[in-house]
């Protein structure tokens, strides 16, 4: 919030912005499908399986709305004759969906999503959207809703990737191509999972068969994971490939799946893996704790996201810049009243389709606090919940953001909607220790319109909880991250707000106390 001396001096600083028919024939049947275009190939393989081998997940996925097939492996990738040892992940313990929900309240909206070119614009340096997103998510679901990401990508790749971009921490992770399912910010992994996919499943015979086919190139040893073997092709060997691969393989008994994405990367899987698989098996498991989200809304770009759309009940969003290999399985569908063509890129299209859907609100934070800026807040008399008590954190952050890098009228009015909430008495711990009054803080800050408009400072909100502590007391907790618009300047902090009940104010609620602690 007001505190770091990195953007505000001696006065301190800003925080915030933003911180995330069924399928039943394939238990009984056996099919295989190729598909080689010049511009995608995808192949799906299914082998007959007993129809209660996969009591969790049956009659998860739409028939005939399969898009990739994918076999399985088991201990070490081999580039040439040499032997690389798999990597494996730090297990903190084990992981359940239990750890992640609270099965007191209900789950509005189970948001699930790919993250390089969906969640993520790499051709976005500053984030924009990514950031509008996080500060939507934190402001109107995070307390009440799960977001998963599935994501082609091992868990070591996801790491490096949020020390790259702003990204939330998802409830639940996908990884791997859904080979991999763990839950909450440990990483905690789903060992029933783990097991189920090893049906048919041997990693050291996909292997072998591999190094028979020259167009292969072994992607990362990180990529290399117990449950999949991946390979780097060339666009126009891939066809060709994928075909007499499936076809030996087959003949070899191996129940496995092949899924080509991207223009340029082959994942071999367990039959029984994918990311539809995973996200089946996930709504199951909510559903057996009478659980289950009252709108799941999945979001891809390539051709490794198209299981998702596929499972019953689930609608879906693909956004503005979609491969052209999940554009032609697209329209190739017979029935797709599920499924959202956004026009915006990556997260701006996820911000569309919960628009388009009518899942819950969509209007941005920083837009509802420039409106405001130009004229006096609404006043606001119904009584606050939970969901106010966050949106009400995230919005006067985001102001604060916006007056610091000059992106709001240098207005009264402006400034009025941080000072007129904070309560006579609120006091604020600052990160080096110090408490204020934060009324006197704010005041001050008036001055400081516009400091960083020429090196702007960039927030997001993560891990947002909210407890109501008595009829009219809220408290906030999250982790608040802050950096320049390039990336560079990091700094993370954790913060707790307490908030009380005063109608009138913008969302009924003002500040009593702040408390912001430097991340180790």
């Amino acid at each position: 919030m007001l505190g770091s001396k990195q953007f505000m001096g001696d006065v301190s600083a800003v925080h915030c912005h933003s911180l995330s028919p069924p399928f039943l024939s394939r238990f009984s049947k056996r099919r295989t499908v190729l598909r080689t275009r010049a511009d995608s190939t995808t192949c799906i393989h299914a082998t007959a399986r007993p129809r209660n081998a996969v009591p969790r997940i049956r009659a998860s996925l739409k028939h005939g709305d399969g898009f990739n097939a994918a076999p399985a492996f088991v201990s070490v990738a081999i580039h040439g004759s040499r032997r690389v040892p798999l990597s494996s992940t730090t297990r903190a313990g084990i992981g359940s969906i239990d750890k992640v929900v609270n099965a007191k309240e209900p789950i509005p909206l189970m948001l699930v999503s790919d993250l390089d070119f969906t969640m993520v614009d790499h051709q976005d340096n500053e984030n924009v959207d990514q950031i509008r997103f996080n500060s939507l998510w934190a402001a109107d679901y995070a307390h009440n809703s799960l977001l998963v990401f599935s994501t082609g990508r091992s868990p070591e790749k996801y790491q490096q990737l949020r020390r790259e971009k702003p990204l939330l921490t998802p409830d639940v992770g996908i990884f791997s191509v859904g080979t991999e399912i763990l839950y909450g910010p440990s990483l905690d992994p789903d060992v029933g999972w783990e097991n189920h996919l090893n049906d048919g499943w041997n990693r050291d015979l996909v292997v072998r068969e591999c190094q028979n086919f020259l167009s292969l190139k072994p992607q990362e040893e990180s990529e290399q994971r117990l449950h999949k073997v991946s390979f780097y092709i060339e666009k126009d060997l891939a066809g060709d490939t994928v075909r007499d691969l499936t076809k030996r393989l087959e003949d070899l008994g191996l129940k496995v799946k092949l899924i080509y994405s991207g223009g340029y990367a082959l994942d071999i899987l367990p039959h029984r893996a994918g990311k539809g698989e995973a996200l089946a098996y996930l709504l199951e498991q909510l559903k057996e704790t009478k659980m289950t989200p009252k709108g799941t809304l999945v979001c891809g770009d390539s051709g490794n996201d198209a299981e998702l759309y596929t499972v019953e009940g689930v609608r879906g969003v693909i956004v503005g810049n979609a491969m052209e290999e999940l554009l032609r399985w697209y329209d190739g569908l017979q029935f797709k009243t599920n499924i959202f063509m956004a026009v915006q890129r990556c997260a701006g299209g996820i911000i569309e389709a919960i628009e388009h859907f009518g899942f819950g609100p969509y209007e941005i934070p920083a837009d509802r606090v420039l409106e405001i800026s130009h004229k006096t807040h609404t006043m606001e008399n119904s009584v606050p919940t939970k969901g106010s008590a966050t949106r009400e954190v995230v919005e006067v952050n985001t102001a604060l953001v916006l007056w610091v890098n000059g992106d709001c009228p240098n207005t009264d009015a402006a400034h009025n909607r941080i000072l007129s909430v904070m309560a006579e008495d609120a006091t604020m711990v600052y990160p080096w220790g110090e408490e204020r009054i934060l009324r006197k803080s704010v005041i001050t800050y008036k001055d400081k319109y516009g400091l960083k408009k020429n090196a702007k400072v960039q927030v997001w909100m993560d891990g947002m909880k909210v407890q109501k502590l008595a009829d009219d007391i809220f408290l906030v907790t999250w982790q608040n991250w802050q950096q320049l618009t390039n990336g560079e300047n990091r700094k993370g902090y954790f913060a707790t707000a307490i908030l009380r009940t005063k109608l009138g104010n913008p969302n009924g609620l003002e500040w009593v106390r702040v408390h912001e602690t430097p991340r180790g």
